[in-house]
């Protein structure tokens, strides 16, 4: 049996042997016995091993704030005052656009402490020039604050040579951060990012593929199946569900590379520092205006949401697929939907309301919904909720639909959806339907009414679409299963239908006036 030499190295072609003398890929040691081990050797391997971290970063997570960087104006005693004394910043993680974990501490910062003001190109501006850019914005600007990567050599450490000669080095570096202004047109403050994912028409798969049909684009003259399968003769093109094609599409393109490899030196009063100006993480929107000693300070305002882009961890996505962010109907004030059992005549009529007559319209008892979140008033609409009546057409046993007259809604009920301190203005918790009364009084209750004689289906709706929460998004309406409440598949919008069965009314609901009286 032959045992490998392996003394021998591997010998290449002498046209491959330098393709890879730059190793753009990434340069680590080879370590053996006997190798000198110098500064070189340990900047390779400290630079190999940051690269790859870096690269990770920028792959898999993206970039923005990963978690913390709350910031709360501190306003000074009085509280007439229009300014902040200083802002306060939370301590937290952010990756750059060059995968750099940007870790701040605590801290408070003033416009005067070490904060770093731009132009519209990303560059420092001296002394004269800041106070040129922030005298000429005006209270009413907008300044985007942002936080940079940093480095800031520490450990001054004196180092002999061969000549007897000294000289002084860095023991270590110093990672940290830098905090900047900009302005920026104030629109920008609350805009949404655009969708990264770009998804364009699928161009393959025209047709499914099956046992005896192969679909090749790359070979569109690829000539048929010699016995195509009956079913696939004269199908038509169809594409696959999903978003596969998509999502392969975008990973192919994705380009992570960034510029990172210039760090602009700052003086500051104790030190200098390298700051990257170029790939700041954005943290807040803030107004720079004068305080009562004619110091530049912050507003009282701080837009700390809109302009900021967020990191999202795995169990965020989850929760999002889940749909934890939006709101749902919580609770409803019919108890019979989807219920087998015929629902008596009689508790459907008292939920439309009171038994008194004459009324121009009846604010129903039973028929309201309480949301999980505060929403719009302005939205919540007659238009946003539908009731249907269907009963059997006598002659051919068709269903007939008829649509219930809902006039109005009311959104005022503390006992079934009470309303909370932190709520914001112009939002309700629910609404209630509000039907006409001569509807009720006379198909409803009135001697022709159609629920004499017959079963009645009824399905109450709840538009989904039509409702937007306190946050911009329209309520997750769709119903699941036999549950009444709460709703929602994880996606915003749709409707909630519910359905139930009337008994038929044995006798006629109310008399008439004159009957009442005996005429």
């Amino acid at each position: 049996m032959n045992s490998p030499n392996t003394n021998k190295t591997n010998q290449h072609p002498k046209g491959e042997c330098c393709t890879e003398s730059n190793c753009e890929s990434g340069l680590r040691n080879n370590y053996f016995e006997g190798k000198r081990l110098t500064a070189d050797s340990f900047r390779v391997e400290q630079k190999y091993q940051l690269d790859r971290r870096h690269l990770l970063n920028r792959a898999i997570h993206g970039w923005g704030v990963v978690c913390g960087y709350g910031i709360t104006a501190v306003p000074p005693d009085d509280p007439k005052h229009e300014f902040a004394c200083r802002l306060k910043i939370r301590g937290g993680l952010a990756l750059d656009r060059c995968g750099r974990e940007l870790l701040g501490t605590d801290r408070s910062i003033k416009v005067d402490d070490e904060l770093i003001v731009l132009n519209e190109h990303l560059r420092n501006l001296d002394q004269e020039k800041r106070d040129a850019a922030l005298s000429s914005a005006g209270p009413e600007a907008c300044w985007l604050l942002s936080v940079h990567y940093a480095e800031q050599y520490t450990g001054s450490v004196t180092v002999p040579d061969s000549c007897h000669c000294e000289h002084h080095e860095w023991d270590h570096t110093c990672e940290t951060v830098r905090y900047s202004l900009r302005r920026i047109p104030c629109e920008e403050c609350c805009n949404s990012f655009d969708c990264e994912l770009n998804c364009k028409c699928a161009k393959c798969c025209d047709k499914h593929s099956g046992p005896n049909h192969i679909a090749s684009p790359a070979n569109p003259k690829q000539p048929p199946h010699p016995n195509p399968h009956p079913d696939d003769r004269d199908s038509a093109p169809t594409h696959p569900r999903g978003g596969c094609r998509c999502v392969c599409e975008y990973l192919t393109q994705l380009d992570v590379d960034a510029d990172c490899g210039h760090l602009c030196e700052i003086n500051e009063s104790c030190a200098r520092v390298r700051v990257d100006l170029r790939n700041g993480v954005p943290l807040a929107c803030v107004q720079i205006v004068r305080d009562d000693c004619d110091r530049w300070t912050f507003g009282i305002k701080v837009e700390d949401c809109g302009p900021r882009r967020l990191v999202k961890r795995n169990d965020l996505l989850f929760d999002l697929i889940r749909g934890c962010d939006l709101t749902r109907i919580k609770k409803i004030g019919w108890k019979w939907h989807r219920r087998e059992e015929l629902v008596p005549f009689e508790e459907f009529s008292a939920a439309l309301g009171p038994d008194n007559r004459g009324e121009a319209a009846y604010v129903t008892r039973d028929f309201w919904v309480q949301f999980s979140r505060p929403v719009r008033q302005e939205t919540v609409r007659p238009d946003c909720f539908a009731m249907t009546v269907m009963s059997a057409e006598r002659e051919g046993g068709w269903w007939q639909t008829f649509r219930v007259p809902i006039i109005r809604v009311d959104t005022v009920d503390p006992a079934n959806f009470p309303t909370k301190p932190d709520d914001p203005p112009g939002h309700v918790r629910g609404a209630r339907i509000v039907v006409d009364g001569s509807w009720v009084e006379d198909a409803v209750r009135g001697r022709r009414s159609l629920f004499l004689g017959s079963e009645t289906r009824i399905e109450f709706e709840v538009r989904g679409d039509f409702i937007v929460d306190c946050n911009g998004q329209t309520v997750d309406a769709n119903a699941v299963g036999l549950s009444q409440s709460p709703s929602g598949n994880g996606t915003p919008g749709d409707r909630f239908l519910s359905t139930f069965t009337v008994a038929p009314a044995r006798e006629v609901p109310y008399r008439n006036a004159d009957q009442q009286k005996g005429v």
